[in-house]
């Protein structure tokens, strides 16, 4: 591991000197002299056109065009390689696994390092004329001057969700949070000048301040269809320098079948918060940093028909804008000062929030309630200021977290928090030997409204860690819901609570047959989009509730017009893979979403049949008690 662990360097800068005299393997005897009394793990020899790197025994190991401002460690040859794939940019991505160790390394060999001499030197001509005239066509050039350098190559990568870069520079290498092997070290050690060049950067898009007196920035960096949330952080508040935390957004928002497909929810959570969104209710997804409540929420605002127009507030854009726009969303974004600044150019969270109130009816999606806003929502939401959908991110990892968090914390009185109608928790849970994680919703509760000074929940879905499912509770299943009851009270065409239910699993099954019918692009947002189009207006056509029969000829019709979009809006990733008999693969996956839903027919010992209208005889005595 000492090959990839903190290094010591040492860089001589010869660029003064001719390269034909640099370009031995070995190092001369002045050279030798010069270093003698230094110690050093990496010598870097940093000439014109080119950066040659030597370890402790003076053997060359990397030799660098000039305008590569990173450094690559060497793999050991008894790491063992796990995987290989290549990125778009051209770039090779080696997965190694640590042979006494528990850990991966993320090796990455960029093109840039294969380029001879004489192609150096034309990039260097290059240069010299884009520093006279501030542009250029030559892609190396705007890739490490007037874009991101390793960012362009590393960020470019799907598994790639989050870079954390520590100082001092050259010494500590990269780490890579991969969707598949999760955390990993890396082959990659940026210099001081590189960790400054994104600083400058950061300062001048976000127009905000990054030094002493302000030690912490949050900004956003963005090349192509790519955008990255970055949290920068410098002396004094970072000991040893400056250092980043980049956390990459999909280019395309999350969907629920595509969570579904990972395990992250279920179809009961998927026709739940279907069933709720539909019809206006708030709600606040909850969790620690990087459990991806942004996601899940993301993936909620999907479940918002496109009729309705919808304003996000956010300091910093996570939510991908631009993608629901594509889809015919009426989305009015707007951009707020971070609540870790005191004074800047953007309007205050808390008075862009007024604002919003007083552009029309409409749907209102916060990215993140971390300050004073908090009141002014609570306040809009409590005098009937919102009419449709308020939903939210928010740390917390209980509901009692999110009650502590919002009226003790930022000040919302005890009585408006009440308008809160769910809260979502989600979380990372880890294997018992915590080397491996998956997220996870844990629970869906609502807070109830019969309290005045301490908070009353109930969940309605649960986590079960055994099954890696979430299990209806008593509360949903035996008509004891107040948000259920509350929407019943308000709203045509539910004859009783069972109802209710009945639609929810209905919600639920489309979500699984999509999931079960579809490519894996097919179950992103333009299909779901679609297809809760689709669902709406044949509900509306059909009234599926009214009857058994009613209820068959929808799925039927659903069935069908699903089927007839797939075949004629396939997906330019399926149509390059074998094709897929949808008619066999509905019957197939038909079968197969029964026994999803079968899963939650087996007896309860507190709870009721979710999915059947009879009992067992171990429910039946449970409601005796």
């Amino acid at each position: 591991m000492s090959n990839i662990a903190e290094k010591k360097v040492v860089t001589i800068d010869l660029s003064e000197h001719q390269e034909s005299k640099l370009a031995s393997i070995t190092l001369n005897k002045s050279l030798k002299n010069t270093i003698i009394s230094k110690e050093y793990e990496i010598l870097r020899l940093k000439s014109r056109i080119f950066t040659k790197e030597y370890d402790s025994k003076n053997k060359l190991i990397n030799i660098l065009p000039f305008f590569i401002d990173v450094s690559f460690s060497q793999i050991p040859s008894e790491y063992t390689l796990e995987k290989e794939y290549s990125l778009p940019s051209g770039s090779i991505v080696r997965i190694y696994k640590e042979p006494m160790g528990v850990g991966f390394i993320y090796a990455i060999k960029v093109p840039e390092t294969a380029l001879n001499l004489k192609m150096i030197q034309k990039i260097h001509d290059d240069f010299m004329v884009f520093q006279k005239e501030g542009k250029t066509d030559n892609e190396h050039i705007n890739r490490w001057y007037l874009s991101y350098g390793i960012l362009t190559h590393i960020l470019e990568d799907d598994n790639v969700l989050e870079v954390n870069i520590n100082p001092p520079g050259f010494m500590t290498p990269m780490r890579i949070i991969h969707s598949e092997y999760m955390e990993c070290s890396s082959n990659v050690l940026a210099s001081d000048e590189y960790l400054n060049s994104i600083a400058t950067r950061l300062k001048t898009n976000t127009g905000r301040p990054l030094n002493k007196a302000q030690p912490q920035l949050d900004g956003e960096i963005s090349f192509g269809n790519i955008r990255a949330r970055v949290a920068a952080i410098v002396e004094p508040f970072s000991v040893f320098g400056t250092g980043y935390s980049i956390r990459k957004h999909r280019e395309k928002p999350w969907t629920l079948p595509l969570f579904m497909k990972k395990g992250m929810i279920d179809p009961w959570f998927s026709g739940l918060m279907s069933f709720c969104i539909t019809h206006g209710r708030a709600f606040l997804t909850a969790g620690p940093r990087g459990s991806g409540k942004t996601a899940l929420l993301g993936s909620l605002l999907l479940e918002i028909l496109p009729k309705y127009r919808i304003l996000t507030i956010e300091d910093t854009q996570e939510l991908p804008i631009n993608s629901y726009k594509e889809l015919g969303y009426d989305l009015l974004p707007l951009k707020v000062r971070s609540a870790l600044l005191k004074e800047g150019m953007e309007m205050p969270f808390d008075m862009g929030l007024r604002t919003s109130l007083r552009l029309g009816d409409s749907c209102l999606i916060i990215g993140e309630i971390r300050s004073k806003e908090a009141k002014v929502l609570y306040e809009s939401m409590r005098v009937g200021a919102m009419a449709n959908v308020v939903a939210g991110t928010i740390h917390g990892d209980s509901p009692y977290g999110v009650y502590d968090r919002v009226v003790n914390d930022l000040g919302v009185p005890k009585g408006s928090f009440k308008v809160t109608d769910l809260i979502v928790v989600v979380n990372q849970i880890k294997s018992p030997t915590g080397l491996s994680r998956q997220r996870r919703v844990l629970k869906v509760t609502e807070v109830r409204k019969d309290w005045q000074d301490e908070p009353k929940f109930q969940d309605l879905l649960v986590y079960n860690p055994q099954k890696d499912i979430l299990e209806p509770t008593e509360f949903l299943l035996k008509g004891k819901s107040v948000v259920i009851n509350d929407i019943l009270s308000r709203t045509r065409g539910y004859k009783n609570y069972n109802d209710a239910i009945e639609d929810i699993k209905l919600r639920a099954w489309a979500k699984t047959l999509h999931m079960g019918v579809a490519t894996d692009p097919q179950l992103e947002a333009h299909y779901v989009a679609k297809f809760n189009m689709i669902f709406a207006n044949l509900y509306e056509k059909i009234l599926p509730l009214q009857s058994p029969s009613h209820m068959e000829k929808f799925k039927q019709e659903y069935m069908r017009e699903i089927k007839q979009y797939l075949k004629e809006n396939p997906d330019v990733s399926a149509q390059e893979s074998e094709e897929v008999d949808i008619d066999a693969s509905l019957d197939i996956n038909i079968e197969k979403i029964e026994e999803i839903l079968e899963t939650h027919k087996k007896p309860k010992s507190t709870f009721s049949l979710p999915f059947s209208s009879k009992k067992t005889n171990t429910s039946q005595k449970e409601e005796s008690k």
